[in-house]
């Protein structure tokens, strides 16, 4: 490919794109683009964007995946969003977080890739309204981002797998969200966040057990850690509350048996972390037993 050819790709995947699309077009284009051309195309990716007028009533929707993914689900959303006019959806990536990165302290780098991800969203659409969903370890994500970047601000949140404390300080970190501005998908077949709760600092059982303040909406169902990403959850519950902040009623809220004692203690803040302690040591234990007796 050579530079003319270079700029007619980029004139016809602008004019053939959907208006609200053209930015995510241009990007995954960019990949393709030759070491030689990049400049080029950074500059008439620049020119595009320039012109673009910026639209009060636009969406922008940014995903936050959770460890050991790539954000799969990310496409699902995507598809079912497509047909929505103002409607553009970003991804919010980073590299791959290991278990064993999740339990340690050391966790500064994907929040400050999202953190400059949801800046660079604001910058380029300063008036469209900003909206996040998150899973997993990206709820953390966007828990630290919420309590340590003021200038970023949402209008609406949807969490689902949520490993957030419970005890989350809502009414301060996102207290310019509105009302039912929060929506909390749980699933009580979810044991993910109990156990980054008793394993690890930090985390809580959102996820599996709700929030249950007045500044969020949880929302039960059966289902896993990963259950909610198909078409059918996506567009009957995530995509009404994004484009008019409507909550869809979940049957399982009412019919959801009474949840265990051992998954209430493990996912207490000390209690649970106590038990994981001792589990620790004992395996600790264990394992030094297996080694003399070697």
């Amino acid at each position: 490919m050579n530079d003319v050819e270079l700029v007619r790709l980029v004139e016809s995947t602008w004019l053939t794109a959907r208006s609200d699309q053209r930015y995510a077009a241009l990007k995954a284009l960019r990949v393709a683009v030759s070491s030689d051309l990049i400049d080029l195309f950074d500059a008439l990716f620049d020119a595009k964007l320039s012109n673009i007028e910026d639209d009060p009533n636009a969406i922008v929707v940014i995903l936050v995946h959770g460890i050991q993914t790539d954000g799969a689900w990310h496409r699902l959303v995507q598809d079912a969003f497509s047909d929505v006019p103002n409607i553009n959806v970003i991804e919010a990536g980073y590299d791959c977080v290991t278990a064993a990165q999740l339990v340690s302290p050391f966790r500064g780098t994907p929040i400050e890739k999202v953190a400059r991800e949801m800046r660079e969203a604001r910058r380029r659409e300063p008036r469209a309204r900003m909206m996040v969903i998150a899973h997993s370890f990206g709820s953390y994500i966007l828990s630290r981002i919420l309590k340590d970047a003021s200038d970023l601000e949402f209008e609406r949140i949807i969490l689902c797998g949520s490993i957030i404390t419970r005890n989350y300080k809502w009414d301060l970190f996102a207290r310019n969200v509105g009302p039912a501005g929060i929506l909390n998908h749980v699933g009580t077949g979810d044991f993910y966040p109990v156990l980054a709760t008793f394993a690890s600092v930090g985390y809580g059982a959102s996820g599996r057990l709700g929030f249950k303040t007045g500044k969020v909406v949880d929302r039960f169902f059966q289902l896993g850690h990963s259950g909610f990403f198909t078409p059918r959850h996506i567009r009957t519950h995530w995509l009404p509350f994004i484009t008019d902040g409507r909550i869809e009623r979940s049957d399982w809220d009412v019919n959801k048996p009474a949840t265990g004692l051992a998954i209430l203690i493990l996912s207490h803040p000390w209690i649970g972390r106590l038990i994981g302690v001792l589990i620790l040591c004992s395996l600790v234990f264990f394992g030094y037993g297996l080694w003399l007796l070697i």
